[in-house]
């Protein structure tokens, strides 16, 4: 009761001690720098970051193996996954945007009518093919293209912006659906030529 009293009778004190155990908690800039300082290299303890160089060998040891390890599971599923695949023939065969055969002539779709009385009926059928075979001219694929070996891939190699060689393929090769022996391609004796063309895909 009396030191109750007497805290009572006195609270100049109690105002007094309130600074003084508030200073007691804060620090000051300097104290921050020693016990970061501190925390970087402790010369007693001889530890970096709370950590001794054993400590930091060990972890940096399991990192290094377990880092490897995934590595090399990486690189083992990518090569058996390339194992499967070949650079000549796609893996998934189906239908696709770009269709893989095309035929020509195609004019307004892949029904090919007419009536060999009347040329107005076949003659854009012609000029059609005309038109198609002009890129495969014996000349022009001199020009434009190489000769290839027969059975052997043909890889285009260089760099990108490297204008790409084709292997040659001459419109004589046609033999009587080439234009050069019948301009009509046969469409005038009711006999006419559809060339099946094999796209990139």
């Amino acid at each position: 009761e009396n030191k109750h009293e007497e805290k009572a009778a006195d609270p100049s004190g109690a105002r007094e001690e309130t600074p003084a155990v508030a200073a007691m908690g804060s620090k000051t800039w300097r104290e921050l720098a020693a016990e970061l300082k501190l925390f970087l290299w402790n010369p007693e303890e001889r530890t970096c970051m709370g950590r001794t160089a054993r400590s930091w060998g060990l972890i940096l040891l399991f990192y290094l193996v377990f880092y490897t390890c995934l590595a090399g599971m990486f690189a083992f599923c990518m090569y058996v996954m390339l194992l499967t695949l070949s650079p000549y023939t796609p893996t998934y065969r189906d239908r696709v945007a770009p269709p893989g055969v095309m035929i020509r002539p195609h004019l307004n779709g892949f029904n090919i009518a007419f009536n060999v009385s009347q040329r107005s009926t076949w003659q854009p059928y012609v000029d059609n093919m005309h038109r198609f075979l002009q890129a495969y001219d014996d000349k022009v694929q001199e020009e434009k293209n190489i000769e290839c070996v027969a059975g052997r891939y043909f890889i285009q190699g260089g760099p990108e912006d490297e204008e790409k060689k084709a292997c040659r393929f001459r419109r004589s090769l046609l033999q009587s659906c080439s234009g050069i022996e019948d301009p009509t391609f046969g469409y005038s004796r009711g006999q006419p030529c559809i060339l099946l063309k094999m796209n990139r895909v």
